[in-house]
This record gives C-alpha cells, sequence and structure tokens, in this order.
C-alpha cells in the first residue's frame, strides 16, 4: 500500500495488521495440506493462501471498527469467510468452461495446477466452508450470526453473484448495452463488495438504518472496483494485476468501457468513490474504510 491523504501511516499500518491476522486466521480455518483426500485440500489451500490484496475481509474489518470493533474475532472470521468464497469464485471464474484463464494472482490458476475436476470441487469446498466459519460467529446476539449468513448467502446466489455470472457468458459477442452491464457488474462484483462490509456492520450491531447505508455505499465501491477492472483489463499490466488481460474484449465480454468509452468509465469510477467516501464519513471515523475506496481508483494511476 501507498501513503494516502486520509489516515497517512496510521492508517496503513492497521490494515497491514488487518492483513496479517486474516492470512494467520486462515491458515488455522483451512484443512492442513496433508489431511486426506490431500490433493483437494492442496488446492484448496493453494487458492486461498496464495496471496490476494484481502480487499474484502479489510472492508470488513473496516466497516467492524466504524461501529466501535465490539466483536472483533466475530469479525476476523467473517473475513475469513468471505476470502474463502472470493476464492471459490475465482476458482470456478477461471475455468476453461469460463473465463479460461490459466493465471491467477502471478501464478497458475488452480485447475491448470490440479486438473479442472478438482479445481471444480475444491471451489465447491470452500463455497461450503465460507458458510461453515461464518455460522459459528458470535457477535452481539444469535440472530446477529443468522443474519450474517443471510447476507452473503443472499449475495453468493441465482440472484447476485452467480445470476451475474450467468449474465455474463450469455451477453458475450452481443452489442454493448449499458443496461446489460449494469446488471451484471452490480451482481457479479458489486454484491460481494457490500457484503462484505454488511457483514462488519451486523456483527458490530450497527442497526437496520446503518446497516442498510453501509450495503448502499457498498454496492458503489463494488461497482467502481468492477469498472476499474475493466479498465484495467485494456491498458493494465499483467504483472501488476497478477492476470491474463486483453481477453475481455476477445471474448466479446460486455464491458464498462465498451459501452461508455474509457475516459468516462474513469470519470464514473471516480464519482462513485467519492459519493461513498462522503457516505462513510457520515457514519463515524471511517479514515480505513476511505482509505481502502481509494485504492480502488488508485489501481490505474
Amino acid at each position: 500500500m501507498t501513503n494516502h491523504d486520509v489516515g497517512g501511516n496510521k492508517t496503513e499500518s492497521m490494515l497491514r495488521e488487518y492483513r496479517r491476522l486474516v492470512e494467520e486466521k486462515l491458515e488455522i480455518l483451512m484443512p492442513p495440506a496433508g489431511e486426506p483426500p490431500a490433493s483437494l485440500h492442496e488446492a484448496m489451500r493453494y487458492s486461498v493462501l496464495g496471496g490476494g490484496k484481502r480487499f474484502r475481509a479489510m472492508l470488513c474489518l473496516s466497516a467492524h471498527r466504524l461501529f466501535g470493533d465490539p466483536f472483533p474475532e466475530a469479525a476476523l472470521q467473517a473475513a475469513c469467510s468471505v476470502e474463502m468464497l472470493h476464492a471459490y469464485t475465482l476458482i470456478h471464474d477461471d475455468l476453461p468452461a469460463i473465463d479460461d484463464d490459466d493465471i491467477r494472482r502471478g501464478k497458475a490458476s488452480c485447475h491448470a495446477r490440479y486438473g479442472e475436476a478438482v479445481a471444480i470441487l475444491a471451489g465447491d469446498a470452500l463455497q461450503a466452508l465460507s458458510f461453515e466459519v461464518l455460522s459459528s460467529c458470535t457477535g452481539p446476539e444469535p440472530s446477529a450470526g443468522l443474519e450474517a449468513v443471510r447476507i452473503l448467502s443472499r449475495a453468493a446466489g441465482s440472484r447476485m453473484l452467480v445470476g451475474g455470472q450467468v449474465a455474463d457468458i450469455e451477453a458475450e459477442g452481443a452489442a454493448p448495452d449499458g443496461e446489460t452491464v449494469r446488471f451484471i457488474h452490480s451482481r457479479k462484483t458489486a454484491e460481494l463488495v457490500s457484503a462484505s462490509m454488511s457483514l462488519g456492520s451486523v456483527l458490530a450491531a450497527a442497526g437496520p438504518a446503518r446497516i442498510a447505508e453501509i450495503g448502499r455505499i457498498g454496492r458503489k465501491v463494488g461497482l467502481a472496483f468492477q469498472i476499474i477492472d475493466d479498465l484495467l483489463d485494456i491498458g493494465g499490466s499483467e504483472k501488476i494485476v497478477g492476470k491474463g488481460l486483453r481477453k475481455d474484449s476477445k471474448r466479446g465480454k460486455i464491458t464498462w468501457p465498451a459501452c461508455f468509452g474509457a475516459d468516462a468509465s474513469l470519470k464514473t469510477a471516480e464519482r462513485l468513490i467519492d459519493e461513498s467516501t462522503a457516505g462513510i464519513r457520515s457514519l463515524g471515523d471511517a479514515e480505513a474504510l476511505e482509505y481502502l475506496f481509494r485504492l480502488v481508483i488508485e489501481r490505474v494511476s
């Protein structure tokens, strides 16, 4: 992470500590590599513990901190559950039947290393483990844990993440269309970002109105994140991004820049982040979240 005008070194240090805690907890929560079936557990560990920015996990922890950080262990488990679910989506996204990517996070994708069958099953197992971990969170009251499970399962299901992925596949080769790309991005990417923040606030007993506002803000951040991803696919560096690029246009995918142009897309992402920053400031001491929001834009700088 780089220096930033919001929070400075103090915020950077806190987020580095969050990332360290997430990495340590994930190591504990994942099945040991040698536990049978060893090939499956090795593939799961490879995909979860093999790098990543932990952006969603840090959003979860920072949202929890926004409301006083009352149940840090529950928030940490929730952050890890999101990372497990995110890893499952990446494994399945990379499969030949979907995006056909052999590189992820600067190394061989799961199916390229372990084969398609093990990769599919590793993704399935990670999704199940994600909800197992989340269901064990002990927050302010039992209903908070149940609400956390509801939020993440909705974000991961047919109306959101999986539905967005299907829409993305079905739209390949179609003419760029703003309504379609918004449908895809808001479900495939934005809802999981929103859920990450919502989990942190639910487990802090933030209250219905503030939890709803966190969700709305998270959707804007998530949409901006995907717009920037689209821009990086056009002009980014594979070494920096850690995956194959320039594939969207080859596959005929509907992207934000294809619909609105690169300059307008960047302006939209910047506006969404500005609105998210203003919104989060109204809820409390939001330095960490503001920092994370700005990093979304800085990925293209």
